[in-house]
């Protein structure tokens, strides 16, 4: 492979224009640290960043290449000719020289294999090597254009191969990828895998290639995705010419190239020191090594066990201390770097020890250390995992490597950070028992097992030695903690102050973990400000597909249309564990569910004076109301008139003066609370391509103005008056003014706080488990305790029909999960709501920038979890349609989706007192978010006595015969 890339010795690049020549087989960030500029890139705050994992992780370094957006640097190949230009922090898609990112497919094609492999690090190769070996037909991917992982990287340019002609690192990786490929290992390069799921019993993965989207059937999957660098954040630590250290020695060992002039490396471990050794062989100048541990002989025991194991190994490492010694090298144990200062890039780092500060003079600074494992694919698959004493996630598997899961093997770092040889051997291991599955004949392991055994008690020895008793200092209010948006340290100390402990909550609150990296450099700092991890699933953050940004247009897919939505089955999940009881035995009412119908009715309940707690199961806001769009509706959903309308659509449209007047709530609750919701009216606009879809539309608003809604039908050139960028296809739309947009992050929140200024009390983490009916009242038994009721609102969502039948009541309310998908931020492009007269869509751009696309399609519940879990041709057909409607959203990557579980009746919500059970009322609504104030006020009068001023007949569970819609 390398020979491949070394034909010609240099390439033309133009870099803003200037035309530059570089090494070929260089990464563009690779060409652009060889020139000297380390400041590429612009943060979400318009803050200069350049290169920092190195491996595609953080995508920071992004760039836009022959007119393409948000390229990561790291990981695309240097082409002659290649335009590279700097791109600002937001995309304007209506630029005409951005070029859409990928072409739009027919569709995706499907494979079948025996063996897939994803990672082609060590683990991956010894896994390909062994099963290969048996006779198995075996597929490896990995995201790198060239085979190796991190440890064995391999030489891309003719500086890098001269440089590691005698490195046997460089040659053992060599000699692993000549015998998978000359076993028949099918090797596919540069492939993201973006995404998992089931398809009955199949597993299925998601990926992205050079020549466009395809998905995996593997009747066995090897997951050897390996581990990242996660260093604490510190003063500093975004500017330009700060790095991994795996960063700089990809770019040393792969590229030939030094990432700066004076360079301090800090962290812990010995992969720093390795790096500095070979950056002092490389002629680079070292200024210091900041280790937090105490330096080796300051432990004889411990380094002779060290030796005992692996002479060799040890031998190496003292050999390296030796050459950074003769180089002058200032190394400093029992230290770590307290600040990084510029401005605008790095010039000096300030280093803590047992003496006191110390100010260096530098430009580059290299961060080792804080490994954590790239868990994301196995848990997106229901693997189990458990949490470790260090708060960390590690991947539950046998000797062999088989995950909870018997068709995933999960080896090397992606289980537990181990080192390259742990990683080897259990990929020989994980492979042959794949074979045996098979059926194949496979050789005695017994070597491999011993090596695995010796390789598991080096490690164990080394990060002894290695461990650090420095203690990890205070991270400053202003430090930026998560990288991608641009959140400090102060705004999550704040949130974590004012809200529960939960992590999703603080993402939800904060935005941090939002980002292009989806949390995995904010995460432990969001965890250690909520609580220790519990699980898998409760008090960490959820993996979310695409796992790496993905250019939208590669995964735009036609799928059919069709009407309502579909019904799920409502998961059954254990309470999330509180572990108090509740501090109150009674309540005049009890609000069961603090969605934000629940919220709504308990602010108006307390600002009535009246005593109201509000039970909820998780944590307020958790569910459906923080997982919906924000979407604000006053005019009907294509799919909520008409013939394929729930109930004929009749229900639906007499709730359009609840959806006017909620909408008119929202906004003054946002000028009484005095706080900002992200609101917006908007307009809304419903648009249509064919004549036949314009007459639908006439016939809809006309019965919308009779509902006292301001809809009409324009044309095309007032459509493309109002929103320019949308298709030239469109020929006309229903343009409502009273439609807009809300972000429901922050709206449930302040409406929770209001409700307790107002006097309700709010109890999470308390799921009702019973009820029963007494003389007077109710008896609520609960997670947490038993609490007397005098009234009962069921505003427990899509769950409200559990919550009836604890009392035999048939309230007719399922569950409808669905999904949506963002976008990176973009310059401002589209200002209203849009939707389509004959497809599922509804697509906003957020305040920040980002598109969110939803619509009604569809998602899936975890198997393992029960958890709703977008689904792919969901994903697919909701993408299509956007880029249908808005082609500039070809230009944007996809950063992420979600899912949650909505809401079905027939249309309409139930609100009021239960016919046969007084004292119990509904409080349920499938268009939720629009209509939560209007139902809590509604609410709140009806369980007063007062008349709320409205016929409510049309909304009471009377109108179903037998519970069903």
């Amino acid at each position: 492979m390398a020979a491949e890339t070394l034909k010609d010795d240099h390439k033309t690049l133009l870099i803003n224009g200037v035309a530059h020549r570089v090494e070929t087989g260089l990464s563009v960030a690779a060409a652009l640290t060889s020139i000297g500029c380390a400041d590429f890139s612009i943060d979400a705050a318009g803050a200069n960043r350049g290169l920092f994992c190195g491996m595609g992780v953080c995508n920071e370094c992004l760039v836009t290449i022959d007119g393409k957006t948000s390229q990561r640097s790291c990981m695309t190949q240097v082409e002659d000719g290649m335009r590279i230009d700097w791109q600002a922090s937001k995309p304007d898609i209506a630029d005409p020289t951005l070029q859409d990112l990928k072409p739009v497919p027919e569709n995706i094609p499907d494979f079948d294999v025996d063996v897939m492999i994803v990672g082609a690090g060590p683990g991956g190769l010894g896994a390909a090597i062994s099963a290969a070996e048996a006779g198995a037909r075996v597929t490896l991917v990995d995201e790198r254009h060239t085979l190796g992982g991190q440890f064995y990287k391999q030489p891309n340019t003719p500086t890098a191969l001269s440089s590691l002609s005698d490195d046997r690192q460089a040659a053992d990786g060599r000699a692993l990828i000549g015998q998978a490929r000359a076993l028949g290992v099918t090797v596919l390069p540069g492939v993201t895998v973006w995404g998992a799921g089931r398809d009955g019993s199949a597993t299925v993965i998601s990926c992205l290639g050079p020549d466009g989207a395809f998905y995996c059937r593997p009747r066995m999957l090897v997951i050897a995705t390996g581990a990242y660098e996660r260093p604490n954040p510190v003063p500093g630590w975004t500017l330009p010419g700060v790095m991994t250290a795996g960063a700089a020695q990809t770019l040393l060992r792969s590229y030939g190239t030094v990432p700066g002039k004076r360079i301090l490396i800090a962290g812990n471990g010995p992969l720093n020191i390795q790096v500095a050794a070979e950056l002092v062989k490389a002629g680079a100048d070292v200024v210091a090594l900041v280790e937090r541990a105490s330096a080796p002989w300051s432990k004889p025991i411990d380094a002779l066990a060290l030796l005992k194991l692996d002479p060799a190994l040890a031998i190496k490492g003292m050999r390296e201390l030796a050459r950074l010694e003769r180089a002058g090298v200032d190394v400093a144990w029992q230290s770590q770097v307290l600040s990084i200062e510029g401005p605008g890039k790095v010039k000096t780092a300030v280093v803590r020890g047992p003496k006191g500060d110390t100010t260096f003079e530098i430009d580059t600074v290299l961060l080792g250390g804080n490994f954590a494992s790239s868990s994301e694919l196995p848990r997106l698959l229901g693997c189990a995992h458990r949490v470790g004493a260090d708060g960390q996630l590690r991947a539950e598997c046998d000797g062999e490597g088989m995950s909870s899961r018997p068709d995933v093997y999960i080896i090397g770092e992606a289980r537990r950070f181990a080192g390259a040889q742990v990683a080897l051997a259990e990929g020989r291991l994980a492979g042959r028992a794949i074979a045996r599955k098979l059926g194949l004949t496979v050789l005695s392991a017994t070597s491999h097992e011993r090596k695995l055994t010796r390789a598991k008690s080096f490690q164990q020895s080394l990060w002894h030695l290695f461990a650090s008793q420095t203690p990890t200092l205070t991270v400053p209010d202003d430090v930026l903690v998560c990288r991608c948006e641009s959140v400090q340290m102060r705004t999550l100390k704040t949130a974590a102050r004012q809200g529960p402990p939960d992590i999703a909550t603080l993402k939800r609150l904060t935005r941090a973990g939002m980002g292009r990296c989806q949390g995995r450099y904010c995460s432990p700092t969001l965890t250690a400000l909520t609580a220790h991890p519990i699980n898998e699933t409760v008090g960490v953050l959820a993996p979310q597909m695409p796992l790496r940004p993905l250019p939208l247009a590669a995964l735009a897919v036609e799928k059919p249309e069709w009407g309502g939505h579909k019904r799920a089955l409502l998961p059954d999940r254990p309470p999330v564990p509180h572990g108090a009881a509740l501090p109150l035995k009674e309540a005049a009412t009890v609000v069961i569910g603090g969605g934000i119908a629940g919220l709504s009715t308990a602010m108006f309940l307390a600002q009535a004076g009246e005593d109201v707690i509000v039970l909820e199961r998780g944590f307020p806001g958790g569910l459906a109301s923080g997982g919906n769009a924000g979407s604000l509706h006053a005019q009907l959903l294509s799919f909520d008139h008409g013939a394929r309308a729930e109930a004929g659509g009749g229900p639906a449209a007499r709730s359009l003066s609840l959806q006017k007047d909620s909408i008119a709530l929202w906004q003054r609750f946002q000028d009484e609370l005095g706080v900002d919701f992200e609101m917006k009216i908007t307009g809304g606009l419903m648009v249509a391509e064919t004549e036949a879809q314009m007459r639908f539309l006439e016939e809809k608003t006309r019965l919308e103005r009779q509902q006292g809604i301001e809809c009409h039908v324009i044309g095309r050139a007032d459509l493309k008056a109002l929103e320019p960028l949308l298709s030239p296809e469109l020929i006309g739309a229903a343009y409502c003014p009273q439609e807009g947009k809300i972000n429901p992050l922050v709206a449930t929140r302040h409406v929770e706080d209001a409700a307790v200024a107002a006097g309700a009390q709010i109890f999470d983490r308390t799921e009702v488990q019973a009820i029963v009916r007494l003389d007077a009242g109710f008896e609520i038994q609960t997670s947490r305790g038993t609490i007397r009721a005098g009234r009962i609102v069921n505003a427990a969502g899509a769950f409200a029909s559990r919550i009836g039948a604890m009392l035999d009541l048939k309230v007719p309310v399922f569950g409808a999960p669905l999904q949506m998908v963002v976008t990176e931020a973009a310059a401002p492009a589209i200002s209203h709501l849009v939707a389509h007269a004959d497809r599922h869509l509804t697509l906003k751009q957020a305040a920040n920038g980002n598109f969110i696309i939803g619509g009604g399609w569809t998602a899936g519940l975890d198997p393992v979890h029960s958890h709703p879990r977008p689904i792919f041709s969901s994903i697919e057909g909701n993408l299509w349609v956007a880029q249908h409607v808005v082609p500039g959203l070809r230009k944007l990557h996809v950063i992420r989706s979600w899912a949650a579980m909505n809401i079905n009746i027939d249309g309409a919500p139930i609100l009021g007192e239960h016919p046969d059970m007084p004292g119990f009322f509904n409080a349920v609504t499938s268009n939720g978010y629009t209509l939560g104030p209007i139902v809590g006020q509604i609410t709140a009068d009806l369980v007063c006595r007062r008349d709320p001023g409205r016929d409510l007949s049309a909304f009471s569970i009377s109108r179903f015969k037998g519970g069903q819609p």
